[in-house]
């Protein structure tokens, strides 16, 4: 019974790949050419787009929480967002929280210091752009 309904879904598939062939293809006397479309693009190329705006750095004092975020300027889209320490060779950091702030339309980041010096943190986000 497995094989026969493995068959008929494989045929069924089959043909339905073969008939949006037919219909979309190249030589459907129904549809437009693609050679002579003359449609504006929908989106403009990302290339150039991108800009990453980064926080100022914030110093966290031995045994101290901290936060740091930043957000894209009015009018781009956010894309991502990171955390980072800056400059140190401490290794007794935690990330406590991390993420996209709704209210700020940003990235933040929460930071705990759990070393015997401070430590300085930062965050940034990707952005993009609008189209020109």
């Amino acid at each position: 019974m497995k094989i026969i309904s493995s068959v008929i879904l494989l045929t069924m598939g089959a043909a339905f790949g073969v008939g949006m062939t037919l219909s979309c293809g190249n030589d459907s006397p129904h549809h437009a050419d693609a050679a002579t479309c003359d449609c504006s693009p929908s989106e403009a190329p990302i290339a150039g787009r991108t800009v990453v705006i980064e926080a100022t750095p914030q110093t966290i004092q031995p045994g101290q929480t901290g936060g740091v975020g930043t957000g894209c300027m009015p009018g781009m889209q956010f894309l991502s967002g990171s955390c980072l320490r800056t400059g140190q060779n401490t290794q007794n950091i935690t990330l406590v929280e991390f993420g996209f702030d709704k209210a700020t339309l940003g990235w933040g980041c929460i930071f705990k210091n759990n070393d015997a010096i401070p430590v300085t943190v930062n965050a940034s986000v990707l952005c993009l752009k609008p189209a020109p």
